[in-house]
Order: C-alpha cells, then structure tokens, then sequence
C-alpha cells in the first residue's frame, strides 16, 4: 500500500480536502493522512522558538507508525513550503523517523516568488497579520473572498464553503507562516530541495500565487517536473473535486 501524507495550507484546515477524501474513499491501494497540526482546526497553538520542529513532529506522528511503508507527500500552499524544509532535513523528521518519499507534489507552493510579491511585505506588521485575518473571516466580507477565492464558488455547497471560513476563525497558527516562510528561510532551503524529484502543480487561473512566478520556481529546481492545470486557481480540490482527485492521483502513479 501507499501512504500519502497530505499537508493543508494556511488558515484553513482539513476542509479543503473532505471531497476529495470521499472520492477515494474505497480506494484499498492508497491511504491519505492528514496530520493534526497545532493551531488548526481550533486547536491550541504553543509558544515556541522552533516551530519547523513543532509542525514536522505532528507530521511524524502519522509517519512513525507505518515507517516501513511507502510513502508520497503532498503539500497546498504553506503545506508545500513545510514539505520544502522537509526536504532540506532530508526528509529526516525530529524525532529521527526518515522516509525517502515516491512522490513529493508541491501545489501552489510559497517560497520562490516572496521577494516578488507584495503581500508578503504587507504581512511582515503583525497588526497586519490580525487584520487581514479577521478580513478574511468577516461574514461581511464573505461574498468577496469567495470570489477573490474560488473559481466556481457556485459549485461548492454552502455548508463546506461555512465550515471553510469558520476554519480561517479558529486558526491560530495564521500569523506564525509569516516568520517562518522568508525570502531567507527560502534562499536557505534551495539547494538541497532541489536535489529531489519535484513536482509542482499550479492553476493557470491561480490567483493567491499566481503562475507567472512559476519561471523563478523552474529557476531554482531546474530538474522539477512543472504541471500546469487549465481552469484552476487555487482551491481546485473545492471548485472542481473530481477534476483535482484525477490529476493528483495520476501524479501518484506516475
């Protein structure tokens, strides 16, 4: 069997991948884990100096109790840049459970484009961090960010896009990403990242990290196979569940 293991993004939480989770639900040849990581999902997030070690522990939690299996990692967004750091430990996790993965699928990544963008500088006041924050959850300005968010907000039932914000509420770990994933943390972490088989996977209508940076990613990772998907933004595992289960299935087979 392969085991996959499945990192969210920031905000959110494991909502984003509930469809896609019922779609391969019957499949006996995969199993998907998606670790509990501290402030997600309402959980209480920790004063620490070494976060990195903190999320990647909660991620070897899963890891270490099938050491022995096959494994393949997938990461959407900040899941993607914790999969980056991962791989410059050489995919050896704090604890000292190493896996050597058949697959590692970076979607939507944060890293090669933080010197590009303007967000990331918006985002460096944590006042910032605590406005844009609340912003995002407001039921005031929830008909905005659906469509700033999703590409078909109409296709995904209101029930999950609720649950959706309400993940963005209860998130306590929004603004810990912001010190984590740095231009220098990224300049720190290219060299041995990509010394693996990469694959990244972006929308061409993303517009959170949009694809025009995907040249600066094919910069540094220059042996990286680069699969960009027609008719998706960022939320594809929302806006079009089967469509994203095809493809990411597919990335596992190959």
């Amino acid at each position: 069997m392969l085991r996959v293991l499945m990192l969210h993004g920031n905000g959110g939480s494991t909502t984003r991948f509930r469809p896609f989770l019922e779609l391969v639900r019957n499949r006996s040849e995969i199993s998907f884990h998606i670790p509990s990581l501290s402030g997600f999902d309402g959980r209480p997030l920790p004063k620490s100096d070494q976060y990195w070690d903190l999320f990647l522990s909660e991620c070897e939690k899963i890891v270490g109790e099938y050491p022995t299996d096959k494994w393949a990692v997938y990461g959407h967004g900040i899941g993607g840049s914790l999969l980056l750091e991962l791989a410059n430990r050489k995919f050896a996790f704090p604890g000292g459970t190493i896996i050597e993965p058949e697959s590692i699928i970076l979607h939507s990544c944060v890293g090669a484009s933080l010197s590009q963008r303007w967000f990331p500088s918006l985002m460096k006041p944590k006042i910032m961090r605590s406005l844009i924050h609340r912003m995002i959850y407001s039921p005031l300005l929830r008909s905005m960010w659906e469509r700033r968010l999703f590409l078909h907000p109409e296709n995904i039932p209101d029930e999950l896009k609720t649950q959706f914000f309400e993940d963005y509420r209860h998130c306590a770990a929004f603004p810990v990403w912001f010190d984590l994933i740095t231009p220098a943390w990224y300049r720190s972490v290219v060299e041995t990242a990509s010394t693996y088989p990469l694959s990244f996977l972006w929308g061409a209508e993303e517009r959170v990290i949009k694809a025009k940076y995907l040249p600066l990613w094919q910069q540094d990772f220059p042996n990286a196979n680069i699969d960009l998907v027609e008719d998706w933004d960022h939320f594809p595992m929302l806006d079009s569940p089967q469509a994203f289960t095809r493809k990411l299935l597919s990335l596992l087979d190959a």
